[in-house]
């Protein structure tokens, strides 16, 4: 598992739904760019896209609030989160960080599940796509597609498994530039969305795996550092996570350890066109 042919590029962009995601995606490739010393021969960047949130973690009355005055406290609170977080893993000063405001999927309406013992989420597919939504995709293509113009630039999306609607959009504006746009210079790569991946039933998986197909994206495995990451999660973010995240994050790495039949942790990424 060889960490520089990961992802070459020089300029890694991840585009981030929610704000924990940077950790989810790309906190064990951070942490073990760190173990080797390479972490200086890369440059991160994080675009946050559902910026504007209601969202806190065993509330469940405030989390049906969309006032204004609801989203100013949720937002506040998980934009400190995610700083900090990014402040110690990538180092303080070395990132950069863009907000798109875009509003999370429970303050545009969307109901959560309400299956038991799963994480709370609006699923979305382009048939449930409302025509704010539909806007949403639109304005982050344009974004995505700015990017895609960079060269010895990586742009990091999510796979968008278990299709959290969030997750949904940004990967399919991400999908349409990687398409369609004829002068993109960028690479495109999707991560697996942790901890969903570890949580996924079998149609799930299919339909993951599908899309994997479908695009013929290419893996790329490497070390990974689950434990580390949960306990990033849970200094920084005590206002999203519990305990249904120890369980996505350490089964997705079991199962991957088996895959690969490997005794390390193991983490992957999938790149567009290889």
């Amino acid at each position: 598992m060889n960490i520089k042919k990961v992802i070459p590029e020089t300029n890694i962009v991840c585009v981030s739904p929610h704000y924990d995601d940077f950790l989810f995606f790309l906190g064990g490739y951070v942490l073990e760019l760190k173990n080797q010393g390479l972490l200086e021969t890369k440059c991160f960047s994080n675009i946050s896209t559902f910026s504007r949130t209601n969202y806190q973690e065993r509330d469940i009355e405030g989390n049906k609030d969309q006032s204004l005055e609801r989203v100013k406290y949720a937002t506040g609170i998980r934009f400190i989160e995610d700083l900090e977080c990014l402040d110690e893993l990538v180092g303080l000063h070395n990132y950069g960080y863009l907000v798109m405001g875009e509003e999370e999927s429970q303050v545009r309406g969307k109901a959560f599940n309400e299956g038991e013992g799963e994480m709370e989420m609006a699923y979305g597919s382009y048939e449930t796509l409302e025509p704010k939504d539909l806007e949403i995709l639109e304005r982050m293509e344009a974004c995505i597609k700015e990017l895609s113009a960079s060269e010895d630039t990586a742009i990091v999306l999510p796979l968008s498994m278990k299709g959290h609607i969030d997750h949904f959009i940004v990967r399919e504006a991400g999908v349409r530039v990687m398409k369609g746009a004829a002068d993109k210079k960028a690479a495109f790569y999707f991560a697996e969305d942790k901890p969903y991946a570890g949580l996924m039933n079998d149609s799930e998986s299919a339909d993951n795996d599908a899309f994997i197909s479908e695009h013929k994206l290419k893996a790329y495995e490497f070390k990974h550092h689950p434990e580390e990451i949960l306990q990033l999660a849970y200094k920084h973010y005590p206002s999203q996570i519990d305990s249904i995240y120890d369980e996505g994050v350490r089964n997705r790495n079991e199962q991957l350890k088996q895959i690969y039949k490997l005794e390390a942790d193991c983490d992957r990424i999938y790149k567009y066109g290889q």
